[in-house]
């Protein structure tokens, strides 16, 4: 029960991350940042759409989880 209830919770916290991300991704500029920088924002860019999904999957896998105790 433990196990699924972290699971919950490490779900919840990529779905406030990747929320939080859109955001940053708009306010952004990436001219207005090192060039370090423009990579990372390219590729939270290209990838966040896949880590919102696998949040979320991994929320209801640890509430599927849950219920079953």
């Amino acid at each position: 029960m433990e196990l699924a209830g972290l699971v919950v919770w490490f779900g919840a916290l990529g779905m406030i991350v990747a929320a939080l991300n859109v955001v940053a991704l708009r306010v952004v500029r990436p001219d207005e940042v090192p060039g370090y920088v423009r990579c990372r924002i390219e590729w939270w860019s290209a990838h966040n759409s896949a880590f919102l999904l696998g949040s979320v999957g991994l929320a209801v896998v640890g509430l599927v989880g849950l219920a079953a105790f």
